[in-house]
């Protein structure tokens, strides 16, 4: 199944925010070529889009489990703002 993680932040990202996301996203996919990061900016945001694949599951039962992982890698993020977990149907 598809799965993004939105995380919002007030300053722009440093590499080591990227490579934090990867981790956590490598923790929990089943495709390590699945993994993909991207940065949007507006305004004064920056939306730090990671997309992986997992194995199907009830979303109910993996939403925690990729909360407390991205939370783990990303404790020292600065101007941390929002995080959203979502299942999209495709990766697009």
């Amino acid at each position: 199944m598809n799965v993004e993680v939105a995380i919002v932040v007030s300053t722009p990202p440093l590499k080591q925010d990227i490579d934090g996301l990867k981790h956590a996203a490598s923790a929990l996919t089943n495709n390590q070529k699945s993994i993909k990061v991207k940065t949007l900016t507006a305004d004064d945001r920056f939306s730090l889009i990671t997309r992986f694949t997992m194995r199907t599951a009830a979303q109910y039962k993996v939403v925690e489990a990729i909360s407390s992982e991205f939370k783990f890698w990303t404790f020292d993020l600065q101007g941390y703002q929002d995080m959203s977990i979502s299942f999209p149907k495709s990766t697009g």
